[in-house]
C-alpha cells in the first residue's frame, strides 16, 4: 500500500475512534472521498485495511459501517481481556528483568502525562504493552492489541476525560508496585479492577448510544 493510502487509513481510523464516525455510522465512500480529498479507489481500500483491523464492518449492497456492539459483544471482549491480559501479567512478572521493570517505570511517566490530552490512548497501550511483553508470548499479546481500539470505539472521551483520574492513575501505580515486587496475584486482582471498571464505562456509553 502506497504511503498516501497508509495515510488515509490512519486519518479513517482516528476520526472513528474520536467519535466522529459513531458506531453503526455508514461509511459512504463518495463522502469519504469529498472529506479526504481524495478518489474512491483509495477510500475502498483503507476500508478494507479498516475492515481488517475489525473497526468496520463490510456490508454486502450497503457498503460499510463503524462495528457496533451489543451488551453481549462487550461482555465478551471483557472477559477476554481478564482472562488473556491477567495471563500475560503473571507471565510477565515472572519473567521480567531489570531491562523490563526500567520500561514500566518509564511508561507509567509517560501515561500519567499523557491523561486528559491526546494522545492518551497511544500512552495507554504502551503502558500495557510495557507491562505483558516479558510475558514472550507475542501472539496473545497481538490479540490483546487488536481487542484495543475496538474498545475504544466506546472510550470517545478518552483523551478529555477528568472524571475517575485519581482512581485510574492510583490503578496503574498499583500495577508498577505490584510489577516491581513480584506480586502477580496482586497485580492481577489490581488488573481485574481496571478491566472491569474501564468496562463499566463502555456500557455506559453503549446504553446512552
Amino acid at each position: 500500500m502506497i504511503q498516501n493510502e497508509l495515510t488515509l487509513v490512519a486519518r479513517i481510523r482516528s476520526d472513528i475512534l474520536a467519535g466522529v464516525y459513531p458506531p453503526g455510522s455508514d461509511l459512504l465512500q463518495t463522502e469519504l472521498a469529498a472529506t479526504y480529498g481524495v478518489s474512491r479507489i483509495p477510500v475502498r481500500d483503507a476500508l478494507q485495511s479498516l475492515a481488517a483491523q475489525r473497526l468496520v464492518d463490510l456490508v454486502p449492497g450497503r457498503g460499510a459501517q463503524v462495528v457496533a456492539l451489543t451488551q453481549a459483544d462487550l461482555a465478551e471482549i471483557r472477559d477476554l481481556r481478564l482472562m488473556l491480559e491477567c495471563d500475560l501479567l503473571a507471565r510477565a512478572i515472572g519473567r521480567a528483568d531489570q531491562s523490563a521493570m526500567d520500561d514500566v517505570d518509564f511508561a507509567m511517566k509517560v501515561v500519567a502525562a499523557a491523561i486528559g490530552r491526546t494522545g492518551g490512548q497511544e500512552a495507554d497501550w504502551a503502558f500495557h504493552d510495557a507491562l505483558y511483553r516479558a510475558a514472550d508470548c507475542p501472539r496473545q499479546l497481538a490479540i490483546v492489541q487488536e481487542l484495543r481500539p475496538i474498545c475504544a470505539l466506546y472510550l470517545r472521551e478518552y483523551d478529555s476525560k477528568t472524571a475517575n483520574t485519581t482512581r485510574w492513575l492510583r490503578e496503574h501505580q498499583a500495577l508498577v508496585d505490584a510489577f516491581r515486587g513480584r506480586r502477580a496475584e496482586e497485580a492481577k486482582s489490581v488488573l481485574r479492577q481496571h478491566i472491569r471498571a474501564t468496562h463499566a464505562q463502555m456500557d455506559a456509553v453503549a446504553a446512552a448510544a
